[in-house]
């Protein structure tokens, strides 16, 4: 038996522990002396749901990325001309193609996209080498295939493309430079009604003949087959993205006329953890428009309106796994806001019978409330972040209108802050007083901006346009989850739709981090006692132990 030395011109690496898992370390071979085991990084590849298409048909043309793609033409009962674009999170209408047709390839940007080939109807019918440019609002000629065909696919942006597949040469793959197509090498699996992702030189196709679920990656010279497989095999579908993050979407699983049913395409070196909602303790004191503070295994709700809709001061902790009374807020008030832990919590703002605009502040520390500096400015539904010594106040309502007014706590009084850009109140508020996070609310229920200790600049808009419940996390890191019970997570840079919680409500609390969220309490029908925790999208590295058969 070969060794791994004489294959690979390396030893395997004898080590006590494993060595630190990043890109760097992948595709590394080591035996831990510890475990005694031979242990390797290799990417995880796999396939997860997404939204659906606004239009069921099949033989679609895709490009794009996974949250910015396109998808044209098609066939649903008639030949299709018509675009959507997609977001990531759902599909709107583009520009139509000059030409209705289906079974077309294409490559490029949402903004930069390329179709080719395809069907034509007569006279006289068949595949087209025709090739049309997209600018992001119309079609344009450009170069034609050297191969007219149909059911195919491609990848790359519009100088520089790849067409892969497609009928009556199902292993045909052509490159285009802008005005100009040149033969490839073949895919090792001849197939049509199939998809791709990716850019000339790093690619990926999927799906195809005979409602395939396969998968081949391009290295920009040849095609090498990947280990996973679509959760529905399918012919004639859309795709877009990356060979590491790809989109497929559309198409015709046998013996279906077509499908709405989008999948997305992840080879990674990380393990992302499913996100999803469970259920938690129920609240001793069913309310809403209370505050909430902590995390998921330490956290804090106090204030609120009770099932009598009379304003309360009970305030309450969660272990993790139920809750427990403590002492109540020196004043019983609702729609207030929090900040801080479970053990130095603060309560600011709201309303109270006979004062409904409070400027009131308090300060937990774990037993007791006790009082602190008033806000310059009286409001409630007003959002919350930071700690109890460093912390925001956040927009909010005066009784007549939405504020954009912002104020900074520092322990014992609070100062004037930078203005939002957009008045709102019911703000989910994450991060620390100099890298915070407004999400959502209402009227601007997709408002979104981050603030830097001095002032706010809008930030890109929340995805589901709802008012937010709750939220926690970091200005870089953070969820949101609002009153139709939908959650979304921020990254830093876009949002991404997540799990929808068991129980949908309006004016819920939270608390808690991007990976582990915490709601609690709301309204849906009458006041809610329900606890959900949140489990997020968490990457995690993690070695393959290696074993012999």
């Amino acid at each position: 038996m070969a060794e791994y030395e004489s294959i690979h011109g390396t030893r395997v690496r004898y080590l006590s522990s494993d060595p630190t898992l990043d890109s760097s370390t992948e595709g590394q071979v080591w035996y831990n002396s510890t475990s005694g085991a031979n242990k390797a990084l290799v990417q995880i590849k796999a396939w997860s749901s997404g939204g659906s298409l606004g239009t069921s048909r099949y033989d679609i043309g895709g490009t794009g990325t996974q949250t910015a793609a396109l998808g044209a033409g098609g066939y649903g009962g008639s030949f299709r001309n018509s675009t959507e674009e997609y977001n990531g999170f759902s599909w709107t209408a583009g520009g139509n193609l000059g030409t209705a047709r289906y079974g077309l390839g294409m490559a490029g940007t949402q903004t930069a996209g390329l179709g080719f080939g395809g069907f034509v109807p007569g006279p006289p019918p068949g595949p087209t080498n025709s090739t049309e440019e997209y600018n992001g609002s119309s079609w344009t000629a450009g170069g034609a295939l050297n191969t007219g065909r149909e059911w195919l696919s491609g990848f790359g942006i519009q100088t520089a493309a790849i067409a892969a597949g497609g009928s009556p040469t199902p292993n045909a793959c052509e490159s285009y430079n802008g005005s100009s197509w040149t033969a490839v090498n073949d895919l090792n699996t001849g197939r049509y009604g199939l998809a791709a992702g990716g850019i000339q030189t790093v690619g990926v196709v999927f799906a195809g003949t005979g409602g395939s679920s396969a998968t081949e990656e391009w290295d920009g010279i040849n095609w090498v087959t990947s280990s996973a497989t679509l959760g529905t095999g399918r012919v004639q579908l859309g795709g877009a993205g990356t060979q590491s993050a790809a989109l497929g979407f559309g198409g015709r699983p046998p013996p279906s006329s077509g499908t709405t049913a989008t999948e997305e395409y992840n080879s990674n070196i990380n393990a992302f953890t499913t996100p999803s909602w469970a259920s938690g303790g129920n609240l001793n004191t069913a309310r809403l428009r209370g505050g909430g503070a902590g995390t998921q295994t330490a956290g804090l709700m106090f204030g609120g309106t009770s099932p009598s809709t009379n304003e309360t001061g009970d305030t309450e902790e969660y272990n993790g796994s139920s809750w427990s009374e403590q002492n109540n807020l020196g004043e019983v008030r609702a729609r207030l806001g929090g900040a801080g832990t479970q053990t130095a919590g603060l309560a600011f703002g709201g309303s109270s019978p006979g004062v409904s605009l409070e400027v009131d502040t308090e300060e937990y520390n774990g037993t007791s409330w006790s009082e602190g500096g008033d806000m310059s400015t009286g409001r409630y539904d007003v959002g919350g972040a930071g700690t109890q010594t460093a912390a925001l106040a956040i927009g909010g309502f005066n009784n007549t209108a939405s504020l954009t007014t912002t104020e900074e706590y520092g322990g014992t009084s609070w100062t004037s802050g930078g203005a939002l850009n957009t008045a709102r109140r019911l703000i989910a508020g994450a991060g620390i007083q100099t890298a915070a996070l407004a999400m959502g609310g209402t009227p601007t229920s997709t408002a979104n901006e981050g603030y830097n200790g001095t002032a706010w600049t809008n930030l890109t808009s929340k995805n589901t346009g709802a008012p937010s419940g709750a939220g926690g996390g970091t200005q870089t890191s953070a969820v949101c989850f609002i009153q139709n019970g939908n959650t979304e997570e921020w990254n830093g840079t876009g949002w991404t739709n997540n799990a929808t919680m068991a129980t949908a409500r309006s004016y819920l609390s939270g608390c808690g981090t991007q990976p582990a969220g915490l709601g609690f309490g709301g309204y849906a029908s009458g006041a809610k006692n329900n606890t959900e925790e949140y489990t997020g999208t968490d990457p995690t590295v993690t070695a393959s132990t290696l074993t012999t058969s």
